[in-house]
Parts: C-alpha cells; structure tokens; sequence
C-alpha cells in the first residue's frame, strides 16, 4: 500500500466491526494480565497504519515497528512517539531487554521464520515482560483473503501454543476468539472460494446497521474472554511472558 491507501485504511479501520473490537479485546487482555506499576516501555510490531499506537500510549512510552516506509510515514502523521523499520526476525531496530509490553497482531503469520520470529520478541522482552499475539486460525478457511494479504499459514490453537514454548515463552493464556460469527465466515470463505472472488471484499466497510450488528456481536466475546477460553474461532489469541 502507498501512503494514501494507509490513510485511508486507517479510517476505515476506526470504524469497522473486526477493527475496533479486536482492539477492545486485546486492551482488555492487557489490562487483566500486564501488572507492571509506574512507566513502562511498549513495542507494536507491524503497526501498519497505527490504530493500536495511540491506544497503547496510554500504558506508557509506545515504540513502533513496520517494514513498510510508507506506513511508517503514515504513523508519524497520527503518532508522535517512535517509530522505526525493522523486520522479523532478524532485522529489528530495538535493543534486546528492553520492553515490557509487545503486540503483534496479525504478524507471525506474514513470515516464513516463525518461530525465529517469537523467539526475536522473546529477546526484546526484560525479564517477566509480556507479549500479545493474534494469528487467523484454521488453513481450512484459507482463502483469496489470505493470498491477497501474503500469509504464509494459519494456525490451530495447539500449533501456535507448541511455537511459542518452542520460541521460550511460558504461556498465560490462549484462546480461539472470533467464535461468535464463525459460521458466518466460513460460509463466506467457502462461497469465496468456489466463486473465485479475489478476496478484497472481506475488509470492505459493511453499511452502518450491519457494522454495528456485528461489532455488538463480537463485542460479547470481550465479555467471554474474561472468564474462558473459546474451543473454536476465527482467529487465535495468546498472552505469553518471558
């Protein structure tokens, strides 16, 4: 994407149903898990066009981190705090020790090296430091979606949990969330598929009724979350300490 397309995904993105409420769950998650009293330091990998970057900043000094310059020139628009071009595994800007607080969302699976990767964020972390991490779930729904956005996989709740302890993370949570709508989505993927749509339309914005239809709907899980974890989803979430 140039520079004008990360503007205009931004708005976007502060509107849409699967935007704003991801969001909400993972401050929600954080808030719950991340016990760290005084300033703290936040990285947020891929931040794309910098809808968490602002949310963060109000749990402490925020950093970002993208391989894309123009999205990292679209984030010193909407962002004063720092941001930098690095790339998983091995081409990262930030000391090791460092952070208290990682995100990476709906970053792992864009790289081959994934589990080089988690252990590149493990490093970045101090002692006790946490990191949240959301990857789709399930290759059975892989679709034109998913080749338009250059994943390389999708993942299943155990075969993410296995990566993580493999990368040397003790895992505090994890959970299939996107449950609620699932059936929606595979119809959807299925009906993609069989109709060789390219895709593009899974991120259209919906019109005003259906986007608050399902950002209520998905906005339940927030409530879920707190007390279980879901057997099934669109996507996996994990809270993981180092």
């Amino acid at each position: 994407m140039n520079i004008d397309m990360y503007r205009i995904f931004y708005v976007i993105q502060k509107k849409h149903w699967w935007f704003v409420t991801k969001k909400n769950i993972v401050l929600d998650v954080i808030d719950r898990h991340l016990c760290v009293i005084g300033d703290i330091k936040v990285l947020d990998i891929g931040c794309g066009s910098g809808l968490m970057l602002n949310a963060l900043e109000d749990l402490g000094q925020t950093y970002g981190m993208d391989m894309s310059d123009d999205a990292i020139n679209f984030s010193k628009e909407i962002f004063s705090g720092k941001v930098e071009k690095g790339v998983l595994p091995d081409q990262i800007p930030y000391q090791k020790d460092f952070f208290n607080l990682i995100t990476a969302l709906d970053v792992i699976e864009h790289i081959d090296e994934d589990v080089a990767s988690l252990k590149a964020i493990h490093a970045l972390l101090v002692s006790d430091g946490k990191a949240v991490i959301t990857v789709p779930a399930y290759m059975f729904l892989w679709s034109k979606f998913d080749e338009l956005n250059e994943h390389k996989r999708r993942y299943t709740l155990t075969e993410l949990n296995t990566k993580l302890v493999q990368a040397g993370f003790t895992v505090e949570k994890i959970s299939y969330f996107n449950t609620l709508l699932f059936p929606v989505v595979f119809v959807v993927r299925m009906l993609n598929n069989v109709l060789e749509r390219d895709g593009a339309s899974d991120m259209d914005m919906p019109s005003r009724p259906l986007n608050f239809v399902l950002e209520k709907i998905f906005g339940i899980e927030r409530y879920l979350l707190k007390f279980a974890n879901l057997p099934f989803g669109v996507s996996v979430l994990a809270v993981v300490r180092k």
